[in-house]
């Protein structure tokens, strides 16, 4: 059970975070990506089963993505429609880093997987331009904190596959998971 709330498990930890401020243009980019994507999703099989948040969740994590690739001033964002299990796979894999991006609206906690299988930046997003870099959670930290308890989503909780993470206090800070990256890269 968890104790605390969000201030307590995220805010306080926000003099840490990396903020990033996106370009109009990649805001509207998305927006046309999600429209087209959504038509092509809705013959999957899963997208009628989970299809109230799929657009914000779409546009959310792509967003995301973007503010990471700012971040890191590495181009890896991939704006391709195809079967989503061709797509299963971490979001800097093209960048053979083997890490993921867990976006998230600012007040709410990430949603993660019961049993990771890779490392996750956590993102905020504040605005469609405004997002902030928390850090870099190992799957160890994913798989220690986090609780059923901080999905909103009844029809997600009741899956039984997913939980929410809590554990900011320890995130690998923006700068060092940066460095990290680079060093992957050899830049």
């Amino acid at each position: 059970m968890i104790q605390k709330g969000y201030k307590e498990h995220v805010a306080d930890y926000s003099d840490n975070f990396f903020g990033i401020r996106l370009e109009e243009d990649i805001v509207k980019r998305v927006n046309k990506f999600v429209v087209d994507v959504l038509k092509i999703k809705k013959n999957e099989d899963h997208h009628f089963i989970d299809n109230s948040q799929e657009e914000k969740r779409w546009k959310n994590g792509f967003l995301g993505e973007f503010a990471v690739e700012k971040f890191l001033g590495q181009k890896f964002v991939d704006l391709t429609i195809g079967s989503s299990k061709k797509y299963f796979v971490p979001d800097l894999s093209s960048l053979g880093i083997d890490w993921g991006i867990k976006t998230v609206e600012k007040g709410k906690f990430p949603i993660i997987f019961k049993k990771s299988f890779k490392d996750e930046i956590i993102v905020i997003k504040k605005s469609d331009k405004e997002f902030f870099i928390c850090g870099l959670a190992t799957k160890e930290i994913l798989d220690k904190y986090q609780s059923d308890e901080l999905i909103l989503s009844p029809g997600l909780r009741s899956k039984g596959t997913k939980t929410g993470f809590y554990g900011f206090k320890h995130l690998i800070p923006p700068l060092k998971l940066r460095e990290m990256a680079l060093q992957k890269l050899k830049i």
